[in-house]
């Protein structure tokens, strides 16, 4: 069935030092400092495991994520479409490789999962999301634990931050919880390389 796979895919579009995950997490400067610390981070690359819950599947795959200020590269690879997929984009357009399906492509990835599912993810958001911040622009109720996001509600969606790792100065999220209506993501951040 191709709509697990895509699903997953398609809600994961966006767009040197080792930042370990396996340490607890103190906090670091205030909730100010941490969003002009990020959001000055345009090239990172990050290893994690994704779980995708609707009301009718689960899904879990593993996720290599490399940003640059003009491109991303999202690869997926494991039990969820069983031979990955790959997707690639800029602010040109995008194109997904699936394995055993196909390539497809668009000015848009937010038009391409309209197209192919008939329902929308703020694509862009997620590079602020997963860095545990706010995307510009568009209102937003925070709540924070120790100067960090706890909670994000934007958009419509409900954005959890359970654990946060720290090192070399910066601190990232580790895990966190995407919800909305019966669609869950969880991404659990194994190891972040940010420069």
């Amino acid at each position: 069935m191709r709509t697990a796979p895509l699903l997953l895919v398609l809600a994961l579009l966006a767009g040197c030092s080792s930042l370990r995950t396996d340490q607890p997490t103190p906090p670091a400067g205030s909730w100010q400092d941490y969003q002009q610390q990020l959001l000055r981070l345009n090239n990172w690359t990050l290893d994690s495991k994704v779980g995708i819950r609707t009301a009718d599947d689960n899904q879990s795959a593993r996720m290599q994520w490399q940003q640059q200020p003009d491109h991303y590269r999202i690869s997926l690879s494991g039990p969820l479409g069983q031979g990955g997929a790959l997707i690639e984009g800029s602010d040109q357009g995008v194109s997904i490789d699936i394995a055993g399906e196909g390539r497809y492509e668009s000015d848009s990835p937010e038009e391409l999962l309209q197209s192919l599912l008939g329902w929308s993810f703020p694509v862009q958001q997620v590079t602020f999301w997963i860095r545990g911040l706010p995307a510009p622009r568009l209102p937003y109720t925070p709540s924070f634990r120790e100067n960090r996001l706890e909670t994000l509600e934007q958009g419509g969606w409900l954005i959890h931050y359970s654990a946060y790792s720290k090192d070399n100065g910066r601190v990232l999220p580790q895990r966190l919880t995407l919800r909305r209506a019966d669609l869950t993501i969880t991404v659990i951040i194994k190891e972040w390389i940010a420069s």
